[in-house]
C-alpha cells in the first residue's frame, strides 16, 4: 500500500510500516535533523532490501560528527548515486503554515505539489494511507495548564487542518492520526467533536477506539509490548462507504518471555560515567554470552553493528549527589521530593512546584514515559546504577522507546534527544501496521 507520512519526526511511526512492506513515498517534517535521520533510515531500509547492509555499517564507521554528514554519506552515494535524488523527492523538510505570516512555512499547495512529484517519481498515482500526528502540545493536559488562555490562540491547535486537507486531496482508503490523550477532552470534548465533524464533511468517519465513549479509548503502549508507560490515542479514519472497524491492536501485540523492566531493557549497554561516551562513534557491544541477554535486548541488537548515540551528559557535582540520593530511594520504591533535599543541594526556594523533578528509571520497574524534555535536562530520566549516577544517554532512551540499535539519530545530541522523545515507539507502529493489514 502507498503511504504518505505527515509530521514524521525521526520516523518512529513510519518504521513499523517500512518493516511490514508498505511503500512510503513521502515524509513531511519541519525539523532539519529529524529529516537527516529519515534519510539515514531510508538508506538502511534500501541497503537491507538490497542485501548490502555491510555498506550501512561502513557508513556508521565513517561518521565522525554531524558537521560532515554529507561527506560521510558519500560512501553510500558512490555506489548508489540515485539515493541522493530519492532523498530530494521523498524526504520533505517543510513546515506547514502560511508563508505570509511565517517566512519558514511552506503553503499547503506547494507541499501538495511536492507530494505529487514524489508519487510520480515512484510511478504511483494514488495514496492508500496517510499516517502522522500533528504536534499538539496545546491539546495536552500539561500544555493547557501551562499556556492557559494562550492555548486558544496557539497555531498548533490548527495543524490538523493541514492533515485534514491532505486527506481530502488524496482520498486515501484510511488514515492513522496519533495524538496525546488531551485531544479527546480539550474544551470538554468539543475539540474532538469538531475534528469528527470536519472529517465527516469530507466523507470520512474517524473513531478513537473500540468503545463509543471516546475518553475511555486512551491506549497505554506498554500493553502492546513497548517497555514504557506511554499513554496515547490512535485515531483511525476511513471512507464512509468502507464500513470498517477499529483495528485490533491486541492481536499483534509483542509478547516477551520476561518482564520489560529497565534492567531487561538497557543493562547490556556499556557503563558510562558522566561525560563519557560518544554522540556518533560506532562502538562494539560488550562481549556477553547470548544466554545472558534478554530476548528484548537481542531483538534490539538484530542487524546492528554496535552502539551509537551513547554519550552521557556531564553534570554538576551537586546534581550527581542528588542523583545518588534519588537512586538510593528508588531501590526502596520511593521517589525523591525536592522539598526533602538537604539545604545545601537546593537551588531555589519554591518547594511546592515540580516536587517530582528528579525521577529514576528503577531497575525493577517498567520505565516511565520518555518525552522531548529530556533534551533540556536529564533529571527526570536518571539511570538506576548508582555506580554511574548520571542521566540516560540517547541510546538508552531510544531502547526504552523501542528503536532498534541500528537506528542512527543524526545531528547534535540535543536534537537527537528531541527526536527520540517525540517519537511513536517503533514496536507500537509495527503493531499498528500489522493490524491495518487485517482490515484494509
Amino acid at each position: 500500500m502507498i503511504v504518505v507520512d505527515l509530521f514524521s519526526g525521526a520516523g518512529g511511526l513510519s518504521e513499523g510500516f517500512h518493516q511490514e512492506g508498505y511503500k512510503i513515498v513521502a515524509q513531511v517534517e519541519k525539523e532539519k535533523w529529524a529529516c537527516e535521520t529519515l534519510k539515514t533510515r531510508m538508506s538502511y531500509h534500501f541497503l537491507k532490501n538490497n542485501n548490502d547492509l555491510d555498506l550501512y555499517g561502513t557508513y556508521l564507521r565513517s561518521v565522525k560528527d554531524y558537521k560532515h554528514l554529507e561527506q560521510s554519506r558519500e560512501v553510500i552515494f558512490k555506489k548508489y548515486p540515485h539515493l541522493k535524488e530519492r532523498f530530494g523527492y521523498e524526504i520533505l523538510n517543510k513546515k506547514f503554515g502560511n508563508p505570509q505570516n511565517d517566512e519558514n512555512a511552506t503553503s499547503l499547495k506547494d507541499i501538495q505539489k511536492m507530494i505529487e512529484n514524489a508519487l510520480i517519481y515512484n510511478g504511483e498515482n494514488s495514496v492508500d494511507l496517510i499516517i502522522g500526528g500533528p504536534p499538539c502540545q496545546a491539546y495536552s493536559l500539561v500544555g493547557r495548564g501551562r499556556m492557559k488562555e494562550s492555548a486558544e490562540k496557539d497555531s498548533r491547535n490548527y495543524l490538523f487542518y493541514y492533515y485534514l486537507n491532505l486527506v481530502k486531496e488524496y482520498k486515501p482508503k484510511a488514515f492513522i492520526f496519533e495524538n496525546v490523550p488531551g485531544i479527546l477532552t480539550a474544551k470538554k470534548g468539543k475539540v474532538f467533536e469538531k475534528i469528527k465533524e470536519e472529517f465527516e464533511n469530507i466523507g470520512y468517519k474517524i473513531v478513537s477506539g473500540e468503545t463509543e465513549i471516546d475518553k475511555e479509548n486512551v491506549l497505554d503502549f506498554a500493553d502492546f509490548g513497548t517497555p514504557q508507560k506511554r499513554k496515547r490515542v490512535i485515531l483511525f479514519g476511513y471512507k464512509n462507504n468502507f464500513n470498517l472497524v477499529y483495528p485490533d491492536f491486541g492481536k499483534h501485540k509483542y509478547e516477551w518471555d520476561h518482564q520489560l523492566v529497565t534492567k531487561n531493557v538497557i543493562s547490556d549497554l556499556r557503563n558510562l560515567q558522566p561525560g563519557e561516551g560518544d554522540d556518533h562513534l560506532l562502538v562494539d557491544y560488550i562481549e556477553k554470552d547470548q544466554s545472558e541477554l534478554k530476548s528484548y535486548q537481542m531483538f534490539m541488537r538484530k542487524n546492528s553493528f554496535g552502539i551509537t548515540n551513547h554519550k552521557s551528559r556531564t553534570i554538576q557535582p551537586r546534581d550527581r549527589k542528588i542523583y545518588e540520593l534519588s537512586i538510593k530511594l528508588a531501590l526502596n520504591g520511593e521517589q525523591l521530593k525536592y522539598s526533602d533535599l538537604p539545604h545545601e543541594l537546593k537551588t531555589h526556594k519554591n518547594e511546592t512546584a515540580f516536587l517530582d523533578r528528579f525521577k529514576v528509571h528503577a531497575w525493577d520497574k517498567l520505565p516511565h514515559t520518555v518525552v522531548a524534555h529530556i533534551s533540556k535536562d536529564g533529571h527526570y530520566n536518571i539511570h538506576p546504577d548508582i555506580e554511574q549516577s548520571r542521566s540516560l544517554t540517547v541510546r538508552e532512551a531510544a531502547r526504552i522507546q523501542s528503536f532498534p540499535d541500528n537506528y542512527y539519530f543524526e545531528g547534535p545530541r540535543t536534537a537527537q534527544f528531541v527526536q527520540v522523545g517525540n517519537a511513536v515507539p517503533p514496536i507500537m507502529s509495527s503493531v499498528i501496521a500489522k493490524s491495518l493489514k487485517d482490515i484494509l
